[in-house]
């Protein structure tokens, strides 16, 4: 853990379980910088997408009930979604029906910071074409997840975050867990942190309305509580789980051949992943208050080590002092793919970075055209042409997004 948190990456609390034991739990760095006050095994955090796995498990509980079909097709719920007879609550479990990610619609950056209820998204998202055809393919979609939390209301006839409390934490022993709201009086709560260009190397993340998250990135939790709702995932305790489809979670296989199921998290200010190995009996959970996505190669490596490899800790990172030369050389939109752009802004002989709908987060220079994002722990470079004038950022150091212009949006 050491070499993360020494190169700035990680703050927040750590479990690793095996053969039904705690075998590492530890906390790192603050809760709150302002007050000094130091995460802990009590400390509550927002993990994001992890939500996910808690909608699934409400669906996959409504569909052993008998309440309600995988196959069942969104226009049973939504009459009037333009071709909601063609998408099924199995497709939007698993990423296939082709609705758009509301991350990913130009609206979004400013819709954040609007109260937008999950009657108001649905009818947002109607306004947009679907992303393919349902079934053909498979993106990450977390309208799917909001969607599926509108489901488990009008099935149940109980609020979202009431179902869970009734039906899934409850069951689960688990108490300290909830809706992350920035209004609400949460105890222990963390603050979130982004990196950025200060003293601390952080500041803090910008608050906006979490209601558009229900469902899809909306509940707070703690290492001890997602301990017990992994154990409860593993045993069946409360619904089914199939690990093959991994509906809420990402079914993986290690390079040694040893199958888990995963899910990530990140929103502003936290990052966090859980990682679930059941013939292994192996638990690790990372949750941190910091928005830096090197919490995924770390509960990686503790996985690694608890499964007897060697995983090597990462190097220190350099970091060049001074301004960055010609910053304005760099600023403009860069183009992943048609749907997903990236926006380097230049300002006071530094560089910051975002993606759709994202805030600007620094770029760290440590080298000629060469930098570190850390908020999505990844490379960052720059291609230029024979005249010298910059073409292609190269993200991870090598895959080329084409340079559209030079002026990065607002």
């Amino acid at each position: 853990m050491q070499p993360y948190v020494h190169n700035g990456d990680f703050s927040g609390s750590v479990l690793v379980a095996k053969d039904g034991h705690v075998v590492f739990q530890k906390s790192y760095g603050m809760a709150n910088h302002e007050w000094g006050i130091p995460n802990s095994e009590k400390t509550k955090f927002h993990i994001a997408s992890i939500t996910k796995t808690f909608t699934a498990a409400a669906i996959l509980q409504l569909a052993q009930q008998g309440k309600l079909k995988l196959s069942d097709p969104l226009s049973k719920y939504v009459p009037d979604f333009l071709n909601g007879e063609r998408i099924t609550i199995e497709q939007m479990l698993a990423h296939t029906s082709g609705l758009p990610d509301f991350y990913s619609l130009p609206e979004y950056s400013t819709r954040k910071y609007q109260r937008v209820t999950l009657p108001e998204l649905i009818a947002w998202v109607k306004t947009k074409p679907l992303d393919f055809l349902p079934g053909s393919k498979s993106n990450y979609s977390n309208t799917g997840y909001a969607f599926l939390a509108y489901i488990v209301e009008q099935v149940s006839g109980k609020a979202y975050d009431q179902y869970l409390v009734d039906e899934i934490l409850k069951p689960a022993g688990m108490k300290e867990t909830g809706p992350f709201r920035d209004e609400a009086i949460i105890p222990n709560r963390a603050t979130g942190y982004q990196p950025a260009f200060s003293d601390h190397g952080l500041r803090n993340a910008p608050a906006y309305d979490k209601t558009i998250l229900t469902g899809s990135g909306s509940l707070y939790s703690t290492t001890g509580d997602l301990y017990a709702w992994c154990r409860t995932v593993g045993a069946g305790k409360i619904f089914a789980f199939d690990q093959a489809n991994g509906y809420g979670w990402g079914a993986r296989e290690t390079k040694s051949k040893h199958k888990y199921v995963e899910q990530s998290g990140r929103d502003p200010g936290f990052s966090s992943k859980i990682a679930l190995f059941p013939d292994d009996r192996l638990i690790v959970i990372a949750l941190g208050n910091l928005e830096d996505a090197a919490v995924n190669t770390m509960a990686d490596d503790l996985a690694s080590i608890a499964l007897g490899d060697d995983p090597a800790p990462p190097p220190p990172r350099s970091k060049l002092a001074g301004p960055v030369a010609h910053p304005e050389e760099f600023a403009g939109t860069y183009e992943v793919n048609p749907k997903f752009l990236l926006d380097v802004r230049a300002e006071d002989s530094k560089l910051y970075l975002r993606g759709t709908g994202g805030d600007y987060l620094p770029l760290e220079p440590t080298g000629k055209d060469a930098f570190f994002y850390r908020q999505l722990y990844v490379k960052v470079g720059f291609r230029r042409d024979k005249s010298g004038r910059i073409e292609a950022l190269l993200w991870n150091g090598n895959y080329p997004c084409k340079k559209l212009s030079d002026k990065p949006e607002p």
